[in-house]
């Protein structure tokens, strides 16, 4: 842990994000977008990719074009998002993080609100969450790019969370990965962990605390 942190007596609800924290999806993203922007010969590393996490897809290719002193038409912006996409509808696969199942159930055992915010399309989400036992019917609450017209960093997802858990600001927790959404996070007022899941704790700094593993954090609520 780089901070020190208590769990407050109020707390209510719990939100998560969902790659990097519920599922292990991103390493999928990352090489879908290294071979998209391969494709039109920028080079791009992991951790450019893991920086732009939860970002909208245009965003994500005007900032790393920008970042590497590239220009890009639309159109082939255009062409590097949808050769993402089929990229990584070809290779993904729904990983779990690991215990993320006892978390969430310990979670609902204690009687916590749990709400799922995620850019991904809302298809994609339910496909998952019905793939995954696991998962099935632990989240209250389901905020997708269906549900926020703004992605993170905006502070919106968590706000439109806070919205649907019919639960006051300080009676939540977030627990995100990435710096995109931890912004989101604490633009919307909200308490965030994050995991080191994709990055290291130097590029999550903004958290209220960091944390290795959700071992780590399950003990919060001993």
């Amino acid at each position: 842990m780089v901070k020190t942190f208590k769990v407050p007596k109020d707390l209510k609800a719990v939100m998560l994000d969902m790659d990097g924290v519920v599922i292990d999806g991103m390493p999928f993203h990352q090489r879908a977008w290294k071979e998209a922007f391969a494709a039109v010969g920028i080079e791009v590393t992991d951790t450019d990719i893991y920086l732009k996490e939860g970002m909208d897809q245009r965003e994500t290719v005007i900032q790393l074009c920008a970042e590497k002193g590239v220009s890009l038409s639309n159109e082939d912006m255009n062409k590097v998002i949808d050769h993402k996409n089929r990229i990584l509808n070809s290779i993904f696969k729904v990983r779990l993080i690991p215990d993320i199942k006892e978390f969430l159930s310990r979670l609902k055992a204690l009687g916590f609100k749990l709400a799922l915010v995620t850019g991904t399309n809302k298809d994609v989400v339910e496909r998952i969450l019905h793939q995954e036992e696991a998962l099935k019917d632990l989240f209250d609450v389901l905020v997708t790019a269906a549900t926020a017209s703004r992605k993170k960093p905006d502070p919106e997802p968590y706000l439109k969370g806070v919205e649907l858990l019919e639960t006051g600001k300080e009676r939540c927790l977030v627990i995100e990965n990435s710096p995109a959404g931890i912004t989101s996070a604490k633009r919307a007022g909200l308490t965030c962990l994050a995991l080191t899941t994709s990055l290291p704790a130097e590029y999550l700094k903004d958290a209220d605390c960091v944390f290795q593993s959700l071992e780590d954090v399950s003990r919060l609520f001993d």
